[in-house]
């Protein structure tokens, strides 16, 4: 994102400040639903109580949102847009987007009444708090990605390229706290890590609950810290069967993979752990490769990992 003075840099869309006939949850997932059918990442976060601010970014452009509740039952929305696409036309394509909706008068915004499903799951949102961002230094950089919590006392199961036995790396959970982490098992055959952290209480995915085998087309959904913004959310397709990569099987997936996106845990649609992002194909930041759950169980089985 971009950052001029301390403040967002972009052209402010107009009319988006005028009362929406809306809860404000209900107008975050009206926006978040526009963006991700066009192709964008979303991030949401609650800077206060009652109030969302969302980020939204695609290679062409970004977005940065804030609404905030003016009553029950309606809500105010500041948009700001920069990017290569015009912004006027990008603003008045969402703020027809959204009237249509509200109204129920326009054929790609149906009826409140008649609201098809959102794009992303609740029981996947709900995930967002097992994610964490992952920092360290390898070969003389910085090095920053992306992991989730797999048991209750902090463990992390993260990629393990970039990575050494007894590395050290700080943690950051999406409360914003940090503390250090040592690699404790490394795989570079799977790709693997786990990282341990004195950590307690936390959020935590349930491996045994995960699923091994998915379909051709299936839609699921990376939570990750992608450019270090922690609880970055993007959907994406199942393209492709699983291929055999180095004698390991990986799944091809369509979604937006940025820098710091591997190590993100892929759920489907009923929050269940599928898989974890590799890393993407080179040259494209749309095609990626992502470790199935079976290979990650093996690994955590392996005692000699």
């Amino acid at each position: 994102m971009s950052d001029v003075g301390g403040a967002w840099a972009g052209t402010i869309c107009p009319n988006m400040e005028s009362q929406l006939a809306a809860p404000a949850s209900e107008v975050m997932e009206i926006i978040s639903e526009w963006f991700t059918a066009q192709g964008h990442a979303v991030r949401r976060d609650f800077p206060r109580p009652g109030t969302v601010h969302l980020t939204a970014w695609s290679t062409e452009d970004e977005w940065d949102i804030t609404i905030r509740p003016q009553s029950a039952l309606a809500s105010v929305a500041t948009v700001i847009h920069q990017g290569d696409i015009n912004a006027i036309q990008a603003c008045r394509r969402l703020q027809e987007y959204l009237d249509g909706y509200l109204l129920g008068t326009s054929p790609s915004a149906p009826p409140r009444a008649h609201r098809r499903r959102q794009t992303v799951p609740t029981v996947v949102l709900d995930r967002i708090e097992t994610v964490v961002c992952i920092r360290t230094r390898s070969r003389g950089r910085d090095v920053q990605f992306s992991g989730f919590v797999v048991d209750p006392g902090g463990l992390v199961l993260c990629t393990a390229h970039d990575l050494t036995h007894n590395q050290q790396v700080t943690v950051t959970f999406t409360d914003a706290v940090s503390i250090p982490g040592t690699i404790a098992r490394l795989d570079l055959d799977r790709d693997l890590a786990l990282v341990e952290c004195s950590a307690s209480a936390r959020a935590f995915v349930y491996l045994s609950s995960g699923r091994n085998l998915l379909g051709m087309g299936e839609r699921v959904f990376s939570i990750g810290c992608p450019n270090n913004l922690p609880g970055t959310l993007s959907p994406g397709t199942i393209n492709g069967p699983p291929r055999l990569v180095n004698d390991q099987p990986l799944w091809q997936v369509e979604m937006t993979i940025n820098p710091g996106s591997s190590g993100s845990p892929v759920f489907d649609a009923q929050g269940q752990l599928v898989a974890m992002i590799k890393g993407r194909f080179r040259g494209t930041s749309t095609v990626g490769f992502l470790t199935p759950l079976e290979t990650i169980i093996e690994f955590l089985l392996d005692e000699s990992g």
